[in-house]
């Protein structure tokens, strides 16, 4: 009997290798999944949460607890795919994809979720523009990051600057 129950629960955690999502990636280990924003009215993610401190909780409804989301910090970055699995919620099959930002902490992404309401590109969802061209501050910071580095000089930065402030 307990041979029988080791065998169920090694089944039940598989992990698949790859996943065709909706918007016609294939997802593999150790992939990149790029971010679009997050769809919620403050810009967090929904789809994309946490375990742990350093979330913002959020009452859920229509799961009847609370979840701990992602931060809009975390628009127009990546993450990277560690595992793909799914659950069962509410009687829907879900898959999920365990991924890395980068940092200690994983995180859960609900990806077809997350492809209908762009908090992942590209996406199928109705607020598409939002998600692809990161926001000129982003960018600005991206120069500014350069700048500091060494990477551009100051003239490099002021030019590019002007133009990213001009549109």
């Amino acid at each position: 009997m307990a041979v029988l129950a080791f065998v169920c629960l090694s089944v039940k955690a598989q992990k698949n290798k790859e996943y065709v999502a909706s918007n016609g990636v294939t997802y593999r280990l150790k992939d990149t999944v790029h971010l679009g924003r997050g769809s919620a009215n403050n810009g967090d993610f929904l789809y994309l949460q946490m375990g742990g401190w350093g979330a913002i909780m959020i009452y859920d409804p229509s799961k009847g607890h609370d979840q701990l989301n992602i931060g809009r910090a975390y628009a127009n970055t990546a993450v990277i795919v560690k595992s793909i699995g799914t659950q069962k919620v509410k009687g829907v099959v879900k898959t999920y994809f365990k991924v890395g930002g980068g940092d200690i902490t994983n995180y859960t992404l609900y990806i077809e979720d997350a492809i209908q309401t762009c908090e992942v590109v590209p996406c199928t969802g109705g607020n598409s523009n939002q998600s692809v061209a990161p926001d000129k501050f982003d960018q600005l910071k991206k120069l500014k990051g350069l700048l500091d580095s060494g990477a551009i000089t100051q003239a490099e930065y002021d030019e590019q600057k002007k133009k990213l402030l001009a549109n």
